[in-house]
C-alpha cells in the first residue's frame, strides 16, 4: 500500500532548495515540484479518445441522437480529442456531470440523464482498465522525476484523477520511489484549482505551496500555480504539439491578482535543475 511505501521517508529526509531554469526563466529557492499526472508524465489520448468514444456509442444505444452531443460536450472536435476539453482536464464527477447535460439538450429528464451518463462511463472505464496499462509515460518524464529526485526536492503528483488511479499508475511503472505525496481529488479536495487543493497535497511534507513550482499542460493547472513560484507547461504531451495559448487561454477571466511567472517547454528535458 502507498502508506507504507519507504520512499516516503527519505523523501521526508531531504530539504533542499534549488534553481530550475527553463528558456529564459529562472524559478529560484523551489524547495519542490507539483508535477501533473495525465498529458505530462503520461501519455493520455489514446485512452481517452477510445474511453470517450465508447461513451458516446453507449449513450446513442440508449438515446438515438446523442452520440454528437456527447463527444462534444467530452472535448472531441473534428481533428479529434483536445487537451483543454472536459474528458482531458474534468474529474469523473465534472465528467458525468458534463455529459449528462448534453444528453439532456435532447429532452432526457436530468436525473435519468445522470444515472445514463454514469453507466456509460463506468462501463467504459471497465473495458479500458486500468487505466495505467493504456497511458505509458511520456518520453523524458522518468529522466526528469529521477533529476528531480537527486536534486533532493518534495515531489508531488497533483492530479484531477481519482486517487486509486493515480496509485496505481505509481505502482504499474513503479515509480514509489520518486513521489512523497499523490494528490488526486476528492470529496473534500474536488477541484485542483481550489487553493485547498494544494494546501492538502503539502501536509505532512514540510513544505508550502509558495515554496514549489508547477508542472502541467493544462490551464487548471497554470491557475493552481497562482500561489506557488511559478509554472512551467508542458507542450508535448499531445500531437498536435500545444500552444502556450492553449494553457493560457481564458485567464483574463480568472479572479487572480497577477499571473504567476511562467513559460513554455516542448520537451522535459529542457527543464534544468541548477
Amino acid at each position: 500500500m502507498w502508506g507504507h511505501w519507504p520512499h516516503i521517508f527519505y523523501g521526508m529526509m531531504q530539504q533542499n532548495a534549488i534553481s530550475i531554469t527553463c528558456n529564459a526563466q529562472r524559478f529560484t529557492d523551489i524547495h519542490g515540484v507539483f508535477l501533473d499526472k495525465d498529458g505530462t508524465l503520461a501519455d493520455v489520448a489514446t485512452y481517452l479518445t477510445q474511453l470517450g468514444q465508447m461513451q458516446a456509442q453507449l449513450l446513442e444505444a440508449q438515446l438515438s441522437g446523442t452520440q454528437n452531443l456527447t463527444l462534444k460536450a467530452l472535448g472531441f472536435t473534428d481533428q479529434g480529442i483536445t487537451a483543454s476539453g472536459l474528458l482531458a482536464v474534468g474529474s469523473r464527477r465534472e465528467t458525468i456531470v458534463g455529459t449528462a447535460a448534453a444528453i439532456a439538450m435532447i429532452g432526457c429528464p436530468w436525473i435519468k440523464a445522470l444515472e445514463l451518463a454514469n453507466a456509460a462511463l463506468t462501463t467504459a472505464d471497465q473495458r479500458y482498465s486500468p487505466k495505467a496499462s493504456f497511458t505509458p509515460l511520456l518520453p523524458g518524464a522518468l529522466d526528469l522525476l529521477k533529476r528531480l529526485k537527486q536534486a533532493g526536492l518534495k515531489i508531488i503528483m497533483v492530479s484531477a484523477d481519482s486517487q486509486q488511479n493515480l496509485e496505481s499508475f505509481v505502482d504499474h511503472y513503479e515509480l514509489q520511489p520518486y513521489f512523497d505525496r499523490l494528490q488526486g481529488v476528492n470529496s473534500q479536495n474536488p477541484s485542483k484549482i481550489d487553493p485547498s487543493f494544494l494546501k492538502a497535497a503539502c501536509q505532512g511534507l514540510d513544505i508550502s505551496p509558495d515554496q514549489g513550482l508547477v508542472i502541467g499542460d493544462a490551464a487548471s493547472d497554470f491557475r493552481m500555480a497562482a500561489t506557488t513560484k511559478g509554472f512551467i507547461g508542458f507542450l508535448g504531451g499531445w500531437q498536435p504539439q500545444l500552444l502556450g495559448t492553449n494553457i493560457l487561454a481564458g485567464y483574463e477571466h480568472w479572479q487572480i491578482t497577477a499571473l504567476p511567472n511562467h513559460t513554455f517547454v516542448k520537451n522535459l528535458s529542457d527543464i534544468q535543475l541548477v
